[in-house]
């Protein structure tokens, strides 16, 4: 077993198997009563976060920010390959002194394709113990044209057995265009993982977009239980239907909202929103998950991308997960 993955069972044993009891987790019980709206889970997991939520914190303070993500009590957390000038070593010094586990890496497609022998080297150094495959073009999604897209699935497998050779494992994180139906009557998200062996490539389900494509993601983690090691814990808010996907209006609107003619949509901080956080948790506890990992791609309600963050971070808490 390499030492990457016996510091991330240490983290994940540190969070013991214990009942959560009502008492302490906001929402009023007294010592040895219940309110009967209280949630129990089988066991703690350690909480991370996508540092793609605070990008903008950390290209002004990189150090800084991830003091105050340390501070508000998350346990690790997952790059996105963007390290503002700083070397993989400074990476994992920082990450070190301030006692966060760099358990992940989203690292573009194109990059693990051009040079995958330098995102393991990086990688290594930083001490991930999961690479991600983060995102997939337009041309290359299922329904799109068919042969580009098995292709890219086979691509994918490719790399997955490179970085599992050295010691990492490859995951797919999803947006909601994976959940359509090909032409054989399969899902577009199960012949991603159907075509390749599981052991070059898991899932990274990410619960948001699963729900925004009308999946239960608390059934899809059921199904794919053993199989996704890290559950991306994502919020939001939608109202009518969205005539483009939210992802793809980042950055051109102004108010950190997506709207365009067909509704609107709005990231949120955990249990602000509209996916059933608690069934998720359980989901991903029963089904073996090793990390949560929050992430909130804009932020809203006036909030600042670290106080977004930090307000998910207080949700966790009134649960008895933090």
């Amino acid at each position: 077993m390499n030492f990457r993955l016996l510091k991330i069972m240490a983290a994940a044993s540190a969070a013991v198997i214990a009942i959560a009891s009502c008492a302490g987790n906001g929402n009023g019980c007294k010592e040895g009563s219940c309110c009967g709206n209280c949630v129990e889970f089988a066991k703690k997991l350690p909480v991370g976060v996508q540092l793609y939520s605070v990008r903008t914190d950390l290209e002004k303070d990189f150090y800084g920010t991830l003091k105050k993500i340390s501070e508000m009590g998350y346990a690790g957390v997952e790059f996105y390959g963007e390290y503002y000038g700083h070397s993989a070593v400074e990476v994992k010094k920082m990450c070190t002194e301030l006692g966060l586990i760099p358990f992940s890496n989203h690292v573009p497609f194109q990059q693990m394709i051009d040079d995958v022998d330098k995102v393991i080297a990086d990688n290594t150094v930083i001490g991930v113990q999961y690479i991600v495959f983060p995102y997939m073009d337009e041309a290359s999604r299922p329904g799109i044209d068919p042969a580009q897209f098995k292709a890219t699935v086979a691509k994918i497998g490719e790399v997955g057995a490179k970085v599992k050779a050295a010691g990492f494992q490859l995951l797919y994180h999803n947006h909601d265009f994976e959940f359509v139906t090909l032409a054989d009557g399969t899902l577009g998200y199960d012949y991603i993982f159907s075509s390749n062996d599981r052991s070059n490539l898991q899932n990274e389900l990410d619960v948001c977009w699963a729900d925004y494509a009308g999946f239960n993601p608390a059934e899809v983690l059921a199904k794919y239980a053993g199989n996704i090691p890290v559950v991306h814990c994502k919020d939001y808010h939608l109202e009518g239907k969205l005539n483009s996907a939210p992802y793809a209006l980042i950055g051109i609107t102004t108010d950190n909202s997506m709207k365009d003619d067909g509704g609107w949509f709005e990231y949120r901080p955990l249990g602000m929103g509209q996916v059933d956080i608690p069934a998720v948790i359980s989901a991903a506890i029963d089904g073996g998950a090793r990390w949560l990992c929050v992430e909130q791609d804009e932020p809203c309600e006036g909030l600042s991308r670290l106080e977004g963050v930090a307000k998910s971070v207080e949700y966790l808490r009134s649960l008895g997960l933090m």
